[in-house]
């Protein structure tokens, strides 16, 4: 039987996704805090999907670096120096001759006055995500 919904189920769909502007970051717990402008309310700590990119250093003439990485993420398996662990930041330690590099990427934290995507869980209670920035 297929259900037919109402004009409250379409609301709280249509609160479940908002726009704003960040107002505070907390770092350490990977949250902030978003002004929904269009309610006037700043939201309690929204936790930060993480949405690390995959860095993969090649040679302007596309050959690959000599290095070796360590990956927050799942196992690629794709026989370059890559291993892959269960925190961040991704690290990579590169070498070429007598140089040697280390680059260390974290996940994307938003700025405070950055319009962000928000996703809020359907029970009203304002717990919601961070899905990405605008």
């Amino acid at each position: 039987m297929i259900r037919k919904y109402d004009d409250n189920d379409i609301r709280e769909l249509y609160d479940m996704v908002r726009i704003g502007i960040v107002s505070s970051v907390n770092e350490e717990k990977m949250t902030a805090r978003v002004k929904i402008e269009e309610q006037n309310i700043v939201t309690g700590d929204l936790k930060i999907v993480q949405n690390t990119p995959f860095v993969i250093m090649e040679w302007k003439d596309g050959s690959k670096w000599n290095y070796e990485a360590d990956y927050a993420q799942h196992n690629r398996n794709l026989g370059i120096g890559d291993r892959y662990k269960e925190e961040y930041p991704d690290i990579l330690h590169t070498w070429k001759d007598t140089s040697d590099r280390v680059l260390k990427i974290y996940p994307w934290m938003p700025y405070i006055g950055q319009w962000v995507l928000c996703l809020f869980k359907p029970n009203g209670e304002g717990d919601g995500f961070i899905i990405g920035g605008i």
